[in-house]
């Protein structure tokens, strides 16, 4: 990433992240399609309020999959060995994957209990968390290793991965589901047994390009950086999980219908912004690479670049949410015509605000990369704040839509911090 054109060089590296999660998402979706076909709105809004403690799991795991990225990214581009870097990986496979399974299988009950959620879906929420909880050790030694590949450039295997572990989830899915009829529990489990082949696909490639990868002992001076450079993201995503958690407590005021329609709705918007997350990702990566090797004007080219590619992008999404978001919503909601008016009604607001949502991506990792820790923390205490305040304060005037607007204005006022933190350029002493 650090010779040829800025714009090449990000989308060779987006595409196949793009493809990986885009397959990861479609499993999501039609696990969402399953339950809310098959078992009824009150298991989808089970389904609804898992995806907040898990989104917590994610911050934590992808947070420290970000550290390792850029860690190895910036020592690949300064030419330094990183073997002595894989032991240490190891080690947080276990400790974070084990102990995160532990005290979200422990915790279930109770934070259901706090969040609010209506009785009749509390429970088959808690027994879903509880058997996704047995998956959290494989989601992070896939996550741990493909940042591996990633910070050398190999982007495909990855995906490669992650699409066979997709696919096997939607089978399953179907078989447990569907023709079993094991409820909940089927939709969990087949979800688990997906990322186990994941991990196991992931440590297969790792091991069949360096025998020896896993067999390095520990080294725990690598941990403090990749805890450095992964703060943000954990601070960032974590931070966003809490404001989601309280939130989701708001939202499980409205009832069913509300619940429910936030659930389908918030899936397709994750799908609509992996395209941002993505090209995020790649100039992180980008920038921590010619960081590393002090050319901070090809920095600043990659952002150029990534901004043009993202006014094609949101200009893409408005168009398909306001052509087409009635159709997703029935997909996965089958005809229940209250709560599909709800989420194309939400998918119309947070639409037009997508511009602010990928400059919010690009920014973010901009700096991460270039090795900014402090702001962009500070930055998303901002976004949440006020993301959650207004939330709780604007619903009692105007009902739901302070749900559907809490997102797009904190996007708004995050993009415009981080744009003028980045015309500081305090960013290229880091």
């Amino acid at each position: 990433m650090t010779k040829g054109k800025p714009v090449k060089a990000l989308l060779k590296f987006s595409v196949p992240l793009f493809a990986g999660n885009i397959m990861q998402n479609l499993y999501n979706v039609f696990d969402t399609a399953v339950v809310g076909h098959v078992l009824g709105k009150n298991a989808l809004a089970a389904v609804g309020n898992s995806y907040v403690p898990m989104l917590i799991i994610n911050s934590i795991i992808l947070g420290l999959s970000s550290g390792i990225l850029i860690l190895l990214a910036q020592m690949y581009g300064s030419g330094e060995k990183a073997q002595g870097c894989m032991g240490s990986i190891r080690t947080l496979v276990f400790l974070i994957g084990g102990g995160l399974a532990c005290i979200f299988f422990l915790s279930a009950g109770w934070i259901f209990r706090a969040m609010g959620i209506p009785a009749a879906a509390a429970r088959p929420a808690a027994e879903y968390l509880r058997i996704t909880a047995l998956g959290i050790p494989f989601l992070s030694a896939y996550n741990f290793y493909s940042a591996v590949a990633k910070a050398g450039g190999d982007a495909r295997t990855p995906v490669r991965d992650m699409s066979v572990s997709c696919l096997m989830n939607i089978v399953l899915d179907y078989v447990f589901v569907v023709i079993l009829r094991l409820g909940i529990r089927g939709a969990a489990s087949a979800t688990v047994i997906s990322q186990a082949a994941a991990a196991g696909l992931a440590v297969f490639h790792l091991r069949r390009k360096d025998k020896n990868a896993l067999a390095v002992r520990p080294d725990f001076k690598y941990v403090l950086p990749v805890f450095r450079l992964g703060v943000t993201s954990i601070v960032q995503n974590g931070a966003s999980a809490v404001s989601m958690f309280f939130i989701q407590g708001v939202i499980n005021r409205f009832g069913i219908n509300e619940i429910s329609a936030y659930a389908a709705a918030y899936r397709i918007e994750t799908i609509l912004t992996i395209p941002a997350v993505n090209l995020g990702a790649s100039l992180s990566v980008f920038t921590a690479q010619n960081a590393g090797a002090k050319n901070f004007d090809r920095c600043r080219k990659g952002l150029r670049d990534g901004f043009k590619i993202s006014v094609v992008f949101a200009a893409a999404v408005v168009v398909i949410v306001w052509a087409a978001s009635p159709q997703f919503m029935y997909l996965l909601v089958g005809d229940e015509k209250e709560i599909v008016r709800i989420g194309v009604r939400y998918l119309h607001i947070v639409s037009l605000t997508f511009p602010f949502c990928v400059s919010l991506y690009l920014l973010t990792n901009f700096l991460r990369g270039a090795g900014e820790i402090a702001y962009p923390v500070f930055n998303t205490m901002l976004e949440l704040g006020f993301r959650t305040a207004f939330a709780f304060v604007s619903v009692r005037y105007i009902g739901f839509y302070g749900i559907m607007l809490c997102r797009p204005l904190s996007f708004l006022i995050s993009t415009a911090s981080l744009s003028c933190r980045y015309f500081t350029k305090r960013w290229q002493g880091r």
